[in-house]
């Protein structure tokens, strides 16, 4: 997973800059003329960060959750038994207007989970303390390494007109990527999102194109897949919300992608599949096997039992354009290929030696 910027550290950056004096202040550069044509970011600031690895961050809120006072599991109420941490810091007990733990579980029962849920921790910050944790103008903030979100104590509206709840709802839908595989070779579902979702929604065929950013919360964090999931995560659980999609438009949620959140959710993806062609090269001296690829991702195909086969294979899209070849493949003859868009592909059999040849090959995919 690629790393994510932290974004406490950028808050720090932002009141230190705020508080130097006036003195100290220099020129800025003239824009360069690139500078000048860019497409300004929106006016509202990025919902949240996501931390994937231990930092100074991550300590100082494990320094900041072991003062707080009170810290608990609480029952989430979906008629699981299932429960989740929640812990509130002693300054949100003393100021934050509504730190309920018992309430915050049950918000996070009312969400679509599986098992993942009973690893979340739940931290309620006062604001003050969420600008140093999560960032600068940050609504809340997941630490992926330590399945913590940070959220604020008080229920009030974000600059979006975002509920607490909603916000919640992003995080938990960060949360829910961060427990799912996703198969080779994107590298974590917490960038990509999770396979269905990121599947339907043309991911790898956006990111090959320049427009997604997987991972990026900088200066693409409205073009970051990974973001836009939690985001649908959340417009999932309240679709009636009057949250503006702020996120690249294609991929503003659909009914075909709540269901794919929902299936990511509950019966997610675990692994390739594998079935097995064989038979014999027709007398024509070609055999062609078509296959369905409805997922995204590394699809291997290669002999069963002896490299040495007496025929080569090709594969080819819907289309017939060749797209891979064994005759310059030095590994046991095996293919390799990222499926990314393709709905169906098609492998060519051709022998080396004389028709009537015989064929038995495996084929794994997402």
């Amino acid at each position: 997973m690629s790393k994510r910027p932290a974004g406490a550290l950028a808050g720090m950056a932002m009141i230190l800059l705020l508080a130097a004096p006036a003195g100290a202040a220099t020129r800025s550069p003239e824009p360069s003329r690139a500078a000048l044509f860019a497409v300004p970011r929106p006016a509202v600031p990025p919902r949240d960060v996501v931390v994937g690895r231990a930092s100074v961050v991550s300590a100082r809120i494990s320094a900041t959750t072991s003062a707080a006072s009170t810290s608990d599991r609480y029952p989430i109420e979906d008629g699981s038994g299932a429960t989740i941490a929640v812990n509130v810091t002693a300054a949100c007990q003393e100021s934050c207007n509504a730190a309920d733990p018992a309430a915050i579980a049950r918000t996070v029962g009312a969400f679509i989970h599986g098992p993942e849920v009973e690893l979340v921790t739940v931290q309620l910050d006062t604001p003050f303390q969420l600008s140093f944790d999560c960032g600068y103008a940050a609504q809340a903030c997941y630490f992926s390494s330590e399945n913590r979100i940070v959220l604020s104590g008080d229920a009030s509206l974000g600059p979006d007109g975002a509920s607490r709840e909603f916000v919640l709802a992003h995080e938990y839908g960060h949360h829910v990527a961060a427990h799912r595989q996703i198969p080779l070779p994107f590298p974590a579902a917490i960038d990509w999102g999770p396979e269905h979702w990121s599947s339907y929604e043309r991911v790898c065929q956006g990111h090959r194109a320049g427009a997604f950013f997987p991972g990026d919360e900088g200066g693409h964090y409205y073009e970051d897949p990974g973001e836009a999931f939690a985001e649908s995560f959340a417009y999932q659980r309240f679709p009636s919300d009057t949250v503006k999609w702020g996120w690249t438009p294609v991929l503003r949620p659909d009914v075909g992608a709540f269901r794919a959140i929902r299936r990511d959710t509950l019966d997610p993806w675990r692994g390739r599949s594998g079935h097995v062609l064989s038979g014999l090269v027709p007398p024509n001296g070609v055999v062609v096997r078509q296959f369905p690829t409805p997922l995204d991702g590394l699809v291997s195909i290669g002999p069963v039992g002896s490299p040495h086969l007496g025929y080569e294979l090709i594969l080819r899209s819907q289309a017939g354009k060749v797209l891979r070849t064994s005759r310059h493949v030095a590994s046991r003859n095996r293919i390799d290929y990222t499926a990314c868009g393709e709905s169906r592909l098609r492998v060519a059999i051709r022998p080396t030696g004389g028709a009537g040849t015989p064929y038995r090959l495996t084929i794994r995919r997402p």
